[in-house]
């Protein structure tokens, strides 16, 4: 699983959540096998560009929402390469899913100044 693909899913999955649709909702509402529809949403599928734009549509956003990870050179400059750190940054990352997305937005800019501390070190 490529970090693009992951951080692509779990866009997908964050929009999702905040309109209040299932996994199977969405992928009824943007004619793509529900199965495929779990797999994209893991990182574990590279979508055509197409499915991105179906998904987009069915969610009622904009493509660049779903396709946009600013952050993803630090995200493997901080060691998401590792299988023991990819482990925790989900466990981290399904936490911040009961938050709302101001919350996120706050821990995101902690979380970005301890990284920055560390390498300042």
């Amino acid at each position: 699983m490529s970090d693009i693909s992951r951080l692509i899913g779990e866009n997908i999955r964050t929009l999702r959540r905040e309109k209040g649709l299932s996994q199977e909702q969405l992928a009824l509402r943007a004619d793509i096998n529900t199965s495929y529809m779990g797999q994209v949403e893991r990182g574990e599928k590279n979508p055509t560009i197409d499915v991105l734009n179906r998904i987009a549509f069915a969610l009622q956003t904009p493509l660049k929402d779903i396709v946009t990870v600013e952050e993803l050179g630090e995200l493997s400059n901080a060691g998401m390469n590792n299988p023991e750190s990819s482990l925790y940054a989900e466990k981290i990352a399904h936490q911040l899913t009961v938050l709302s997305l101001k919350e996120q937005e706050v821990v995101y800019k902690l979380v970005k100044q301890l990284v920055h501390f560390r390498e300042m070190d």
